[in-house]
């Protein structure tokens, strides 16, 4: 009977995912030589070939990629008995590992460390701040236990296989100038389109959000004058409070705006994002999962009373 290690699987299975050794040690810890030595280990322990010369880098063999399928599977249980075995010890404990997006960095996160500090002293998160292009392919290969990501309309975010998905909270997206600017607009007409002269901040051109904006100006009548592109959405406040550009920003960026900004909905009625949580499905039953779920949750809660209130 072949005996595989599990270890030497998951590389398997995260190179399939990947597709470089490189990506493979990067996202886990390894050298590409030390990635490539396991392998080789577990075409010994399989007994057939699992990876082959492509180009400059390494294909999987019809073998790895049966193997990769089953593997995907081992893991899965693996994760899952983890999970039924920590819930049947009546105990809430361990470090969760949750990646997210600048503003839920800003406002969820330190809500949800506070909260466990309070209910659940012996849960610890373990913070990385990044956008979902990264953080979901990270929660599917293990990196993370939980992703905080967005859903812009008409952008919905890709789930993948194996990943359950809540709603934390509808975030309204505004659109934000120096009152300055506002002053000679016509607020019961289209205000993108009254803006096509302005200069604008936007996130990276690839981004959802980026593309969100750049469809609205287009739906608009025209091409923006991008003065400022970053993920960094307190550089684009910065910009609109000294009355350098105008841009579209969600609530959760919005927290003690400076004096002297206006907002208006981005159309004529608000649009919204949604903020979600996702973690494995083979987690669903781990106490310490749901515990930090359910922390991001009231944190959500709370901030999108605040925002009615306000």
């Amino acid at each position: 009977m072949v005996v595989l290690h599990v270890q030497r699987l998951r590389l398997l299975c995260e190179l399939h995912r990947r597709g470089t050794l490189a990506a493979v040690a990067d996202v886990l810890s390894y050298s590409p030589s030390a990635v490539s030595q396991q392998l080789r280990q577990l075409e010994k322990e399989i007994g057939v070939p699992l990876i082959e010369p492509a180009g400059r880098g390494v294909r999987l063999t019809e073998q790895a990629l049966i193997l990769v399928q089953h593997g995907e599977r081992i893991l899965s249980l693996l994760e899952e008995a983890e999970s039924d075995v920590t819930a049947s010890l009546g105990e809430v404990r361990g470090t969760v590992r949750v990646a997210a997006f600048q503003t839920a960095a800003l406002t969820l996160i330190p809500f949800a460390m506070e909260d466990l500090q309070q209910r659940y002293p012996l849960v610890k998160i373990e913070f990385t701040q990044g956008e979902p292009p990264t953080t979901m392919p990270g929660l599917v290969s293990s990196e993370f236990d939980l992703v905080i990501v967005e859903s812009y309309p008409g952008y919905p975010e890709r789930i993948p296989e194996g990943v359950d998905v809540d709603k934390l909270m509808t975030d309204p997206l505004w659109l934000v100038m120096s009152e300055k600017l506002a002053s000679p607009l016509d607020a019961d007409s289209d205000l993108i389109a009254q803006l096509s002269q302005a200069n604008w901040a936007m996130e990276l051109a690839d981004s959802v959000p980026g593309m969100w904006v750049i469809d609205r100006c287009r739906r608009a009548g025209f091409e923006p004058s991008i003065i400022c592109r970053s993920e960094d959405l307190l550089v684009h406040r910065h910009l609109v409070e000294a009355g350098l550009a105008v841009a579209v920003l969600p609530g959760l960026a919005l927290a003690e705006l400076g004096s002297g900004v206006a907002r208006f909905p981005t159309g004529s009625g608000l649009a919204y994002r949604e903020v979600l949580v996702a973690s494995r499905s083979s987690t669903r039953n781990s106490p310490t999962i749901a515990a930090v779920r359910a922390s991001l949750k009231r944190g959500a809660d709370v901030l999108a009373q605040s925002a009615v209130e306000s």
